[in-house]
């Protein structure tokens, strides 16, 4: 049903795509990081918001969720990069779409500090709110949906902790061209020389 409402609409959500188990490991790890990192300064998009290309999690991540990003979409796919962040309040995710190497794309809510019951934070998908609970990702086409959150006006506290997962169809235009992002390697940094070992076991 989610390769279905994926090609009917360019978006899908996929519930518990991460356990609970694996979904507070990455949590923690993230606050953690943001924690001994706290000086970084963010990205262009979210300049205040902790955040992080290919993290050596994330990329493990990036590779665990191959084969359900491949169901939930139809399509073979090839790993391009992954990235998270971490939102506090205040923070805004303009409307804006992708790069190629974000042809098919995922977030992935790891968790919150805020009542659900009280507050929700959706991302917009083509003008339509989609609202995530701890676990739940959000497959989409990255390049094609203009995407957005309004103003994160949670308690002064609170975060939100979201991974991004890329991909490219193996079948698409940008299968070459944005192979793991440029890189050599899916796990390596964004600038690096040709590895001279094997370090995935994916196949």
């Amino acid at each position: 049903m989610t390769a279905e409402q994926f090609k009917l609409n360019g978006y899908t959500l996929v519930t518990g795509a991460v356990s609970l188990e694996l979904r507070d490991f990455v949590t923690q790890y993230a606050l953690f990081d943001e924690m001994q990192n706290q000086h970084t300064r963010g990205d262009d998009q979210v300049p205040a918001a902790h955040s992080k290309y290919a993290d050596p999690a994330m990329e493990a991540l990036l590779v665990h969720l191959l084969p359900l990003m491949q169901d939930s979409t139809g399509l073979a796919l090839i790993p391009t990069y992954s990235y998270y962040r971490v939102y506090r309040t205040g923070d805004i995710l303009e409307q804006h779409q992708d790069r190629n190497s974000c042809e098919i794309s995922a977030t992935v809510c790891f968790n919150f500090d805020y009542d659900p019951l009280e507050y929700t934070w959706p991302i917009y998908m083509a003008g339509n709110a989609v609202v995530q609970q701890p676990g739940d990702m959000v497959v989409y086409r990255g390049c094609d949906l203009v995407h957005w959150r309004d103003r994160f006006n949670s308690p002064q506290t609170a975060w939100q902790v979201q991974g991004f997962f890329h991909y490219v169809d193996a079948n698409g235009p940008y299968a070459e061209e944005c192979r793991f992002d440029g890189r050599q390697s899916i796990g390596e940094p964004k600038t690096v020389s040709k590895p001279n070992k094997s370090y995935i076991i994916y196949t």
